[in-house]
């Protein structure tokens, strides 16, 4: 364990376990993971769909054993990234629940980037995130603050902290996440003592990630269902390739299919054996 003192708030942060052998519960210390490993989930259309514009709120899709397999990547990862928009429309966690945390292993560190704060004020009360007592980072873009005439929230613990950004000199005006560099944003939170990132969605975070050519592996989950009206990933295997992506093998679980991808030259955690890690 180590303190990091940023912006004078200290944050206790854990370096987490990582390999995980399949029928073994307890993550395994011998072998860590490091990088950053995509997680994303899509519908079965040629079009990647993310979420379904003809439901009102947003459901799983996923099978349960799908949905254990990313509660384990979250055990075997020292922070989980997501983008504003995970947080507003799923009001996530993002904490491990399904599985068991290893002996005096702590949940992840949960990473937002909300480059325009748009997550704090008058409804940030109402994000499950920012009210449970654990660790939490929240990137921003400098000019944020500057341009909302706004301060950030006084708090009294330090299980929440604040990391202002220069924004990306080539960002994308249609895409607010590629605001903040995610190569600086990896580079500080390896600072932090937090090496494995498991980036969580959504799919403006995962092209960003993708493009900034950031992402070690990938774990793709498709889903046998079809949305009526589905939101477009605007990513398909051309993306990966593009991105420096291998396409490595592909299993089945709980009725989905999961594909496997990996950076050229680097090995799966468990190659032998891919479902079996995470």
């Amino acid at each position: 364990r180590t303190n990091v003192i940023s912006h004078g708030i200290t944050l206790s942060v854990l370096n987490l376990s990582t390999s995980d052998d399949e029928h073994n519960e307890q993550p395994n210390i011998n072998n860590p993971v490091t990088g950053v490993t995509l997680k994303m989930a899509f519908d079965s259309s040629p079009v990647w769909g993310v979420a379904d514009l003809s439901e009102q709120k947003s459901e799983r899709f996923t099978s349960p054993e799908s949905l254990d397999m990313v509660h384990r990547l979250r055990r075997e990862s020292s922070a989980v990234l997501v983008g504003r928009g995970t947080v507003e429309f799923d009001n996530c966690s993002l904490s491990v629940r399904r599985v068991e945390l290893g002996e005096g292993q702590e949940q992840p560190v949960r990473v937002i980037l909300d480059p325009s704060l748009s997550l704090i004020g008058g409804d940030q009360r109402d994000y499950a995130i920012f009210n449970d007592g654990l660790r939490t980072i929240v990137y921003y873009s400098q000019t944020a603050i500057q341009n909302k005439d706004m301060s950030l929230p006084s708090r009294t613990d330090d299980c929440v902290i604040f990391v202002p950004l220069a924004p990306s000199k080539d960002a994308e005006q249609s895409d607010e996440i590629l605001s903040l560099p995610p190569l600086q944003i990896i580079q500080d939170l390896s600072a932090r003592g937090l090496t494995h990132i498991m980036v969580e969605g959504g799919p403006a975070t995962a092209r960003a990630f993708l493009h900034a050519g950031v992402v070690d592996r990938a774990i793709l989950v498709r889903a046998p269902v079809q949305f009526q009206i589905p939101v477009p990933a605007q990513m398909d295997e051309d993306t990966m390739k593009a991105t420096g992506l291998n396409f490595i093998g592909k299993t089945e679980m709980g009725g989905d299919v999961v594909e496997y991808w990996t950076r050229e030259g680097l090995e799966w955690p468990n190659p032998e054996n891919l479902s079996s890690w995470p």
